[in-house]
């Protein structure tokens, strides 16, 4: 009788050492998770240009219109989706419709954009949404809402998915 009233005690005396230890470590998990850094970081927003890009094939600059990485791997995209034989394109990944060279392909000579959201997802991938006007049909690639999906590949941006909504 008496060893199981030992026994009892113990385990009664493991138990409030446990609850104790927990409720000790929890604020420290939440002060952790509520730094100021961390609250500064979730109020900043990027702000997305209000301005209206235009690129036709007469005229192409191999440099971006802007000084963003993601935002010039959009840009870099649509210039060689007019002329996919521009030197900086061979260099690119981008997707492989982006090169096609068949005759069936209505492949605008002028596109203009306007940046209207950004969305960072999960995996690791930004989206980019445009809202896209162009001369050509381009698989309805290039009117309405266009969405740049992009992912970072060493220092700079990769276009690996382009898709519209209607």
């Amino acid at each position: 009788m008496l060893k199981k009233i030992i026994v009892i005690i113990a385990m009664l005396a493991i138990i409030a050492l446990s609850v104790s230890l927990y409720k000790k470590s929890t604020p420290q998990v939440v002060a952790e998770a509520n730094t100021p850094e961390e609250q500064v970081e979730a109020v900043v927003e990027e702000i997305l240009p209000e301005e209206i890009f235009t690129f036709s094939i007469q005229d192409l600059p191999e440099n971006c219109s802007l000084d963003n990485a993601q935002l010039c791997a959009v840009e870099n995209s649509v210039k060689c989706t007019i002329n996919p034989d521009l030197k900086f394109c061979a260099g690119l990944k981008l997707p492989e419709f982006i090169f096609m060279k068949d005759p069936s392909v209505d492949r605008p000579s002028e596109i203009s954009y306007k940046i209207i959201n950004k969305k960072v997802l999960p995996n690791g991938t930004t989206e980019i949404y445009t809202e896209s006007a162009c001369n050509g049909n381009w698989f309805g690639l290039c009117q309405g809402t266009v969405i740049y999906v992009i992912s970072p590949l060493n220092e700079n941006w990769q276009v690996k998915d382009i898709y519209a909504i209607e």
